[in-house]
């Protein structure tokens, strides 16, 4: 079988050229593919300055040259509405893609998330397209500000008046990413997902005319290691998040400073990412220093799992997720997630069975569970463990590549 996958990043491609936390599921589950004798595997991204096909270790990569709008369009984008000058780069984008399935000519497609144009090529082929559902723009641009944060507050961030125009581009970018994603739902038949909140988003932009499967995710090989959880005396809690404000940085301040200065809780809240936190510190008038937070900024899967097995609890204050990897991350290390209840976090997580949800922007109920897992260690450890064992099945390695497997032949059988 020839499988086309059309990716955010290069996965496994030159190794190293996607740093930002030491590369990503999609480069796992390549790896675990490469098993399977069957697979004529080629993957196409985006990266300038490389030749058109490379064989690589038994898989054909294709890297496509970035075509970004030119910069009077964006200018014009910003006076002219969202989706005209989106509309007007299509064309080329598609005949891009084609070129790579005509080289290739595989059985299946299968595109990695709805955030980039990949999916428009399903009204473009004859071959079966699947979309594997990543996060999904509209949902996550309607979480996009927290609770006390305006556009204008967004715009203004530093002052600035050349960022606040970055800024408003940005949501501008936002918007017609979001456009093209709801054209991309109304091309593509099938889906791959994997909880209940995507199942439930995809049915309602294709009104149940597509057909769902359920696909987990590889996580980084690191974290598939298992190694001996040491909770420290000291209560110590770690977060990896990313700079968006619906990321929750937020939620993480003021959740620290009711534990510190309301709750009198000596701690170390040790948080992995890009994270700038000037914006948040000026708004919510909380510095990070000052509630014993720690930024870390972005490390290594070695570096966080080190990290998880050393903490009394993981917490993930996100306004919007699907399925965060760095949760099912944490519980593949025995460590109980406390999670804000949005998305399709509840799929991961069964309240205080295998975690905890707290509804979005409850910093207080947050922290009474922190100390909840902190001074009760024989529920910590109950449902870290119970939390691990659902993990360890739901991110079996060879379960999900057979799962792929049987999932492609499904859509073969049915085109």
């Amino acid at each position: 079988m020839k499988v086309l996958w059309f990716t955010n990043s290069p996965s496994n491609y030159k190794r190293g050229a996607n740093k930002y936390n030491g590369g990503g599921w999609i480069s796992s589950l390549e790896t675990s593919f490469m098993d399977k004798e069957d697979i004529d595997l080629a993957i196409a991204f985006t990266m300038d300055g490389q030749e058109f096909k490379v064989r690589q270790n038994r898989v054909t990569y294709y890297p496509m040259p970035c075509r970004q709008m030119k910069k009077w369009r964006k200018i014009q984008s910003l006076f002219y509405g969202n989706t005209r000058n989106e509309k007007e780069n299509w064309p080329k984008l598609i005949q891009q893609y084609q070129k790579v399935i005509e080289d290739f000519k595989p059985d299946v497609i299968q595109v990695f998330g709805s955030e980039q144009p990949f999916g428009l090529i399903a009204s473009e082929t004859n071959i079966p397209v699947v979309l594997h559902i990543q996060g999904i723009l509209n949902p996550y641009l309607n979480a996009f500000l927290p609770p006390f944060i305006s556009l204008k507050d967004y715009y203004w961030q530093s002052l600035n008046p050349i960022n606040a125009l970055k800024n408003y581009n940005r949501i501008c970018l936002w918007q017609r990413n979001c456009f093209r994603e709801r054209e991309i739902f109304k091309r593509v038949k099938y889906y791959i997902g994997r909880t209940e909140w995507d199942r439930m988003i995809v049915e309602a932009y294709t009104l149940r005319q597509s057909k769902y499967y359920y696909g987990s995710e590889i996580l980084r090989a690191a974290f598939y290691k298992d190694e001996i959880r040491d909770i420290p005396q000291k209560l110590t809690i770690s977060t990896t998040i990313s700079n968006p404000t619906y990321k929750g940085f937020d939620f993480i301040l003021k959740t620290a400073d009711f534990l510190k200065n309301e709750m009198g809780l000596e701690f170390d809240w040790k948080v992995y990412g890009n994270i700038n936190p000037r914006f948040m510190e000026k708004k919510f008038r909380i510095k990070t220093s000052e509630v014993n937070i720690h930024l870390k900024g972005v490390a290594s899967a070695e570096e966080i799992k080190e990290s998880l097995l050393r903490s009394t609890v993981y917490v993930h204050p996100s306004y919007i997720d699907n399925s965060p990897n760095s949760i099912c991350e944490a519980q593949l290390q025995g460590i109980p997630v406390i999670a804000c209840n949005v998305g399709g976090v509840s799929s991961l997580i069964e309240h205080e069975k295998t975690g905890i949800l707290v509804p979005a922007n409850d910093p207080t109920l947050a922290a009474s569970h922190i100390y909840s897992l902190y001074s009760d260690r024989n529920k910590n450890i109950r449902l870290g463990q119970k939390a691990k064992e659902i993990a360890s099945a739901r991110h079996n390695r060879g379960r999900i590549v057979n799962g792929l497997m049987n999932t492609y032949l499904q859509i073969l059988k049915k085109d």
